[in-house]
């Protein structure tokens, strides 16, 4: 969360030009298609090449005008140069084509002897593939990207059309810099990740001013423009990178390319080619023979997210509260407040600040149970972790955990949440919700540092297998929520952090689940929690694109805050529960349906010092926890509610220096020991929102009887 607050303080235009974006991009929730109005001919299990002229005529030369396709470097010049084809409409492929319906999604590849010429008809863009090697191509997220494997390749192309800042007149400028090619024009975070250049930049970068800094300030390399010389009219930004050290990494070069026509603001290109060796001179021909077409017909996504299922490794205990969790009608509640310490010596009573901290949770936690909630005792137990600033005390040099120096990794608070949590939906106790993240840094991404190459090079598997340990030490359910907010710019484990790639993603998640297999984890529920609007808006980084798999998460989690940080009447202005997690509901219905959701932080604000008086919108703030408990209240109740399994309300606020920009927590008791973090600050003017809370809980209880 802490990047999108820091990104909303930008000037009033950005500021603008970015909430357009987040809601109005490509993650806008989707929508029931009308049925297919035609198919073109029988549909072909297997995917085979098909040699139909009449259907190959009608694709090249029908379809558009017959100078659409062409490509004379790679010998596609006529229909009579494609010697066989794949159709693919609307989820299958079809023997025949030779018609198309204006609500279908259509895609085709065109293959002679050398090449292929792939066309997203539906995405408005066509370029070649100069391989005669068989490929294999994924539309499961065509939306969004489609991804071909060849050799030893895959490549992941994407046509994007999601720039919010087109009223300005270095619109493009803005978009490519701050949300897609930032670290890639970083020699520091090339350096910092053991990543080397293959082949030079081909544009020139403009450095961070010496008087920057990277923590709290946005500070990073920028472009005037792409390379202008490559193919006229087109501005093109290569990449050709290495990632050293690589033994465990299957495909370590990344050839990237990015392409737009010049005058073009919106609409442009993204392909992502990872491999075994260097590609560059491929990835040169795919921009060269690149082009946007009229895009005829809608795209579409073909996922699945399944059924969510038992994982055969669980204890008859997790087992026996995730089957609870799931079926339950009414909801559990949490509230984060401060993190359990994770540093190896503070993990014991006694030790460090153990004592200070576990006193402080539990002083915040019997406040806000008796005297906000009436009464109402936590469900859940939620604390974050991530993997720790890696300092060795005794060698400053040594870099990895299995170096054998004594390491500043964060580890699982087990003590600390055996005292607090330990839970299993039966015994009175609140269930631990474990909030662990891919970041040495607190996810300061301007610092130009991801842990996700040394994780995929193995160097934190030691480390992860001690976590592991712990957590099935502590024995109880966990609801293992890792990595969220994945689908964004401000996270250590974010695609734009990553070469673009969200499968880099994907791949460190699965294999943490593999290790902690291995160590014997019988009580882990995985807990996918991307934010509900992406904002790299792009379709390479929406959230689909980083589901690790139906085998790997059993929840789906949830984040949409209402910040409400208005001038002028706030009630009329603000989102409310309803609207945000009902717009949330559309958008995941079609491919989550069937899972349990645990929204994994939320909340209202009751306004920032940084944009007017502190607390001003006191009073929108609990209509909006009224208006929620209407709905969560409601005897028959929407779809999106029944979805809903938890609640996890962030009693933290955001700060610039010493000034509240968003106001999100509702409750602290003013007594030393308890906020510990000295802020002095008083939350009784939120009389209103208190009171609003325990009046929900108490119509909760009614509805329950």
């Amino acid at each position: 969360m802490k990047k999108f607050l820091a990104m909303m303080l930008g000037t009033c235009m950005l500021m603008t030009c970015c909430i357009a974006g987040c809601t109005g991009g490509p993650d806008e929730p989707e929508k029931e298609d009308p049925p297919t109005p035609s198919t073109p001919g029988t549909v072909d299990e297997t995917g085979a090449k098909q040699t139909d002229r009449a259907s190959i005529n009608f694709a090249f030369n029908d379809l558009y005008n017959e100078n659409t396709f062409v490509d004379k470097e790679n010998g596609f010049e006529t229909a009579d140069d494609v010697k066989s084809a794949r159709f693919f409409v609307a989820g299958d492929y079809y023997t025949t084509f030779t018609e198309m319906g204006n609500r279908q999604d259509v895609k085709l590849e065109l293959y002679n002897d050398n090449a292929a010429r792939m066309v997203n008809v539906s995405g408005g863009m066509e370029f070649t593939i100069p391989t005669s090697e068989d490929i294999t191509v994924d539309y499961t997220l065509a939306k969004y990207r489609t991804q071909y494997t060849f050799g030893d390749v895959i490549l992941t192309a994407s046509p994007e059309s999601g720039n919010p800042y087109t009223a300005l007149s270095n619109g493009w400028y803005v978009y490519i810099n701050e949300w897609a090619i930032r670290h890639l024009v970083n020699d520091t975070y090339l350096t910092n990740q053991n990543i080397v250049r293959t082949n030079p930049l081909n544009f020139e970068v403009t450095p961070v001013g010496a008087d920057k800094t990277s923590d709290g300030e946005r500070a990073y390399p920028t472009v005037k423009n792409g390379d202008l010389t490559m193919r006229p009219g087109y501005e093109i930004y290569r990449f050709d990178l290495e990632v050293k050290d690589a033994d465990d990494m299957e495909r370590p070069f990344y050839n990237i390319g990015i392409i737009h026509e010049v005058n073009d603001k919106i609409n442009a290109a993204f392909f992502v080619m990872k491999g075994k060796e260097d590609h560059s001179e491929m990835m040169d021909k795919i921009v060269m023979s690149w082009n946007r077409i009229t895009k005829k017909g809608t795209q579409k996504n073909y996922f699945n997210g399944g059924t969510p299922k038992i994982d055969p490794h669980w204890n008859e205990e997790t087992t026996a509260f995730f089957n609870q969790f799931m079926t339950q009608k009414t909801k559990s509640w949490g509230v984060f407040s401060y993190s359990m310490p994770g540093e190896e010596e503070n993990l014991h009573p006694g030790e460090g600040s153990y004592d200070s901290y576990l006193n402080a949770s539990r002083g915040v936690q019997n406040f806000i149970e008796e005297t906000v909630w009436g009464g109402k005792k936590y469900d859940v137990y939620m604390t974050y972790t991530h993997l720790g600033n890696g300092a060795i005390q005794d060698d400053p040099t040594a870099k990895h955990y299995e170096d054998g120096y004594d390491d500043h990794r964060h580890h699982f608070p087990l003590d600390m949440a055996t005292a607090l949590a330990a839970g299993n939906g039966t015994n009175g106790k609140p269930v631990l919700e474990f909030t662990y993240q891919f970041t040495t840094n607190n996810n300061l991404v301007d610092q130009e540092i991801s842990p996700m190459f040394d994780i995929l090079r193995g160097k934190y598997d030691k480390y992860f297998e001690r976590l592991g340990q712990d957590i099935k030490a502590y024995g109880a359910p966990v609801m293992f929520r890792l990595n969220n907010e994945m689908n964004t710019d401000w996270t250590s484990y974010s695609g734009i952090m990553n070469f673009l790639d969200p499968d880099i993603f994907t791949m460190t998640w699965r294999r943490l689940y593999d290790i902690f297999m291995e160590q014997g984890c019988d009580n882990i529920i995985w807990v996918w929690n991307p934010i509900a609007d992406s904002c790299p808006y792009s379709g390479w980084g929406e959230d689909l694109c980083y589901f690790p798999g139906v085998d790997y998460v059993q929840l789906l989690g949830g984040t949409s805050y209402e910040f409400n940080n208005y001038t002028g009447d706030a009630s009329t202005q603000m989102e409310g529960f309803r609207d945000r997690y009902s717009k949330l509901y559309s958008k995941n219905k079609l491919y989550f349906k069937e899972y349990g959701m645990i929204i994994g932080e939320f909340a209202c604000g009751s306004g920032g010092a940084a944009s007017g008086e502190l607390g001003r919108n006191r009073a929108a703030q609990a209509k909006w926890v009224r208006d929620m408990f209407t709905a969560l209240n409601d005897p028959n109740p929407e779809e999106y509610v029944n979805q809903i399994k938890g609640l996890i309300w962030f009693n933290c606020n955001d700060y610039v220096g010493d000034t509240i920009t968003n106001r999100l927590r509702f409750a602290m008791p003013s007594d030393p020991k308890i906020d510990i973090f000295q802020k002095k600050e008083d939350y009784s003017d939120l009389q209103a929102t208190w009171d609003a809370f325990k009046q929900g809980f108490e119509d909760a209880k009614k509805l329950e009887s």
